[in-house]
């Protein structure tokens, strides 16, 4: 069972679709069907509750509707005998009791434990029934009892570093799509409703009407193509003018390799000369055979390379398809069309309902194996989100182009007229577009159709004037040639967007994104390659869990409701009362700037006793190249608590009364068997709190290996000439934190099946039901069902210690602002307002804060303030980890908080 609810996020002003639902639980003839109901409501009820208290910026609009889904369950049958195959049977190697009944597991174990003479016929089951008692096994075992297998916890080679050298080349061809659609209305029978009770009411579907897609030719641009189509059965031909095109691609250019062209003599004097592989970017040792590295799409000499590296870098056997947002809505649009049953399909979920790619197999062609056996090839549709790289609008993303960087709208619009007005994102009625028909209007509707029903929001009267010059411009005759033209420039603004991302990208870290699936897997590779380093990764499952104990996110509440400031910088100064300030501080870049201090790299070790006792670790320099995690009871000493009231030192997740979830909470309790940095562990005891016992120690080397990838990203962006490069380095920096703190036990594992019954080795839907580990299933058509099967393997693969080690090192510097500098400087006269992970907001009596600044550069990042500020407040450099006055010297007035 699953309640569906529309949620609003105010702060942000999204508007999702989020569900609560229970795992599917087994039902018989003799079940209790109304005590079962009861059991799924209390579990939504939780689950509603727990998403309340941990995302509390939602709010809850309206109540859709409740899924209720059943499946039949067919257990797989192995009970009976079942005869031999004839060719096993004469080696007369293999057992097979022929019994009649749904024991065939417990004849099997009791025929091992007592075997009977060779005279005797060891397959008949009478030989093992006076045994039966010995062995206490049920036959049949509620899925319930499974207990969880340990050994599914799997242990990955230990060595973590850049090894992915082929996502150095780049992608050959790459599809930038996108759909538009009608908001069909649906038609409902009023008389069918019921005015007494409430109800939810699905008022309107989208009907794709049109697409646009360009394949962009990497190595020779004459060869890309822009398509576009406006009919009925949009989503069906999308599909099949893709596969057409791309069939044509592989067949004209990647099914054969192009043979190398003759090396000049100064590139023959090269390949000799060098010495690295311009691959790996390793040196040739004397024993490594060199090869002539060459592009097989165009002959063209690429450099000397190790021969196992010219083997392993050649053209992809996929065509990335980039959507923006596609996760959220254009997927939905014609994934059933990719469902073909004798074509495979494969996911990487988020979650059950959103996909981050799904991958289409298509068959271009057959070759026969070593052993002259036919093999069908396949070529792979790779259908990604650029939003899952670029995580903001296109009309936001295309605004941080210059013109020289729209090179795609520059050569489909070369007109300079038409240019300007399609290089800026435009607007259309999609609310008024309800129908077919409506895309014969002979002219562009008022700005009142241009109203947008699901935002509830007009467009503004300058963007209306935008869309009637583009309409007089290009000498639309309807809506529908208005609706062509705003397609076109959406795909071809998507194209010079991400085309600019990979150039930006290649350039300075060597890898092309189209390798990718998001961002984070993206900046994780780039800081391996940029730093060369090698990452231990731990393979004692007791550390592991250890460090994922210790797994803290950043701290967020708020501690008073309401503030008033009084300045000479407000125009209501009262001179009679104490003069204040409310600042909002936020640290620039804090993961950044704990990211640049010395982190894990390997040699984990546990601590002996006489190791413990011997540790000064009250002296270990924050730079020292051994680090330690602590296992250690804290205490909290009574004078502190009026001191540390407004934060408190190692929070901790603790479930508040009342709460059915765990919160990040600073609070003045004992700690036990708490995780902790070494660092902050200092700090903590720097300020008072006592150490009662260290339980145990795990050492570790250490060194700022990702502050060469952090100060790279942060020097590119401190010089980039553009908004959009601003945003790029800022956006890597970030994402790379992501990955090292990814939850592997997390991942779900979603199957796309287009058949009820297995059809040669591949499962049906059947099967899938049937095995113990599923979980839940979509509907998408009568054709295509996502079914939601637990993992059953757990690889710990991600340097967890790390982002521990980040998190940590992140609270020290957050902690130390507040009390190492804040506190002692004003004392009880600063009074913390709000906080959140990275940032302070603070009340502070005093004559001029902004004077204070001035004399405590060293604590403040000044770069986001004029040159002539009115504060005269001197410009400095930004610097991760120093405190940025968010608002840049305007003054704030007054705080209101909520929540926290």
């Amino acid at each position: 069972m699953e309640l569906f609810g529309r949620f609003l996020l105010q702060t942000k002003e999204v508007e999702e679709t989020k569900s609560f639902g229970s795992r599917f639980r087994g039902a018989s003839q003799g079940t209790d069907l109304e005590e079962l109901f009861d059991q799924f409501t209390t579990i939504i009820k939780r689950r509603f509750q727990e998403f309340n208290e941990k995302d509390s910026g939602w709010t809850l609009q309206q109540l859709l509707h409740v899924d209720v889904r059943v499946n039949k369950i067919n257990p797989l049958k192995a009970s009976s005998y079942i005869p031999l195959p004839k060719e096993i049977e004469a080696k007369r190697a293999v057992l097979n009791i022929q019994n009649t009944d749904q024991k065939c597991f417990v004849w099997s174990v009791l025929a091992a434990f007592h075997p009977v003479p060779r005279t005797q016929n060891a397959n008949r089951v009478q030989n093992y029934q006076s045994f039966e008692q010995e062995l206490d096994v049920s036959v049949e075992t509620p899925s319930d009892n499974l207990k969880k297998n340990k050994y599914g916890e799997n242990i990955p080679e230990n060595i973590l570093k850049f090894t992915n050298f082929e996502r150095k080349l780049k992608v050959p061809f790459v599809v930038y799509a996108d759909f538009e659609t009608i908001l069909e209305p649906i038609q409902t029978e009023q008389n069918e409703l019921d005015p007494e009770i409430s109800y939810t009411v699905k008022t309107h579907q989208h009907v794709p009407y049109s697409f646009a897609y360009y394949i962009k030719c990497d190595f020779d641009n004459s060869q890309s193509i822009f398509k576009t189509f406006r009919g009925p059965d949009a989503h069906k031909v999308f599909i099949d003018w893709l596969e057409t095109d791309c069939k044509s691609i592989y067949n004209r250019f990647m099914k054969n390799i192009v043979s190398m062209s003759p090396l000049s003599s100064v590139q023959e004097a090269e390949f000799y000369q060098m010495t690295h592989c311009h691959i790996c970017e390793r040196p040739f040792n004397v024993e490594d055979e060199r090869v002539r590295d060459h592009c097989h799409l165009t002959g063209k000499y690429r450099g000397a390379a190790h021969s196992v590296c010219n083997l392993n870098f050649k053209v992809p056997n996929f065509i990335p398809v980039f959507f923006h947002n596609m996760s959220n809505f254009d997927s939905h649009l014609f994934i059933k069309e990719l469902a073909v049953e004798e074509e495979r399909l494969d996911v990487i979920p988020q979650n059950k309902e959103r996909y981050i790619s799904f991958t289409k197999y298509i068959m271009v062609g057959d070759d026969n194996d070593q052993e002259k056996r036919q093999q069908k090839i396949f070529l792979k549709l790779r259908f990604l989100d650029s939003f899952r790289f670029m995580a903001s609008s296109l009309d936001k993303l295309s605004q941080n182009l210059t013109s020289q960087q729209c090179r795609e709208v520059r050569k489909y619009f070369p007109n300079e007229e038409e240019f300007k007005v399609i290089r800026m994102k435009g607007v259309f009625p999609y609310s008024y577009v309800d129908s077919f028909s409506k895309l014969d209007d002979t002219k562009l509707p008022p700005i009142d159709g241009f109203y947008n029903e699901l935002r509830k929001e007009a467009i503004k009267q300058g963007d209306y004037e935008r869309a009637l010059n583009v309409w007089n411009l290009f000498k639309c005759q309807t809506l529908g040639e208005y609706s062509d033209i705003y397609l076109k420039s959406d795909v071809l603004l998507l194209t010079d967007v991400f085309e600019n991302f990979r150039e930006v990208c290649l350039q300075t870290y060597g890898l092309d994104p189209c390798q990718y699936f998001t961002a984070p897997s993206l900046s994780f590779d780039a800081a391996l390659k940029t730093t060369s380093i090698e990452l231990k990764l731990l393979t004692d499952l007791d550390m592991i869990h250890f460090f994922k104990h210790g797994i803290r996110g950043g701290v967020s509440q708020c501690s008073v409701r309401k503030a008033i400031a009084n300045n000479k910088f407000m125009s209501i100064y009262d001179a009679s009362k104490p003069t204040s300030y409310i600042m909002y501080l936020d640290a620039t870049n804090l993961y950044g700037a704990a990211m640049s201090q010395y982190l894990p790299t390997g040699n984990f070790t546990w601590l002996t006793e006489e190791e413990i006792s011997n540790l000064n670790f009250m002296n270990i320099d924050k730079n020292s190249n051994i680090g330690y995690v602590f296992e250690v009871d804290l205490e909290y000493p009574e004078h502190l608590h009026d001191l540390h009231n407004e934060l408190p030192f190692c929070p901790e997740s603790v479930q508040p009364e009342g709460s059915k979830v765990s919160k990040l909470i600073p609070n003045f309790n004992s700690k036990v068997r708490y995780v902790i940095h070494y660092q902050n562990l200092q700090q903590a005891l720097n300020h008072g709190l006592k150490l009662a016992k260290i339980h145990r120690i795990l050492s570790f080397n250490q060194s700022p290996w990702l502050k060469t990838y952090i100060d790279l990203n942060t020097a590119k962006r401190n010089n980039a000439e553009n908004k959009f490069e601003k945003d790029f380095f800022k956006l890597m920096n970030n994402a790379v934190f992501g990955k090292t703190m990814e939850n592997v036990e997390k991942r779900v594992n979603i199957k796309l099946v287009t058949h009820w019954e297995n059809i040669g080795r591949k499962l049906g839907a059947e099967a899938y039901i049937s095995k113990p580990h599923f979980k839940d299933l979509t509907i998408f058509s009568e054709n295509l069902v996502a079914i939601h099967m637990a993992k059953q393997k757990i690889v710990y693969n991600k340097p967890i210690y790390v982002g521990f080690s980040i998190l940590e090192i992140s609270k020290t510097i957050m902690y130390d602002f507040l009390y190492s500098y804040i506190k002692p400087k004003y004392g009880n006269k600063a009074s913390l307002l709000y906080t959140d992970t990275d940032s302070l907001i603070l009340q502070i009596q005093t004559d001029n804060f902004y004077d204070d600044m001035r004399e405590n550069l060293d604590r403040f990042d000044t770069s986001n303030y004029s040159q002539n500020n009115p504060h005269d407040i001197p410009v400095n450099s930004s610097v991760l980890g120093r405190m940025k006055d968010e608002y840049a010297g305007k003054i704030l007035w007054e705080f209101y908080g909520t929540g926290g």
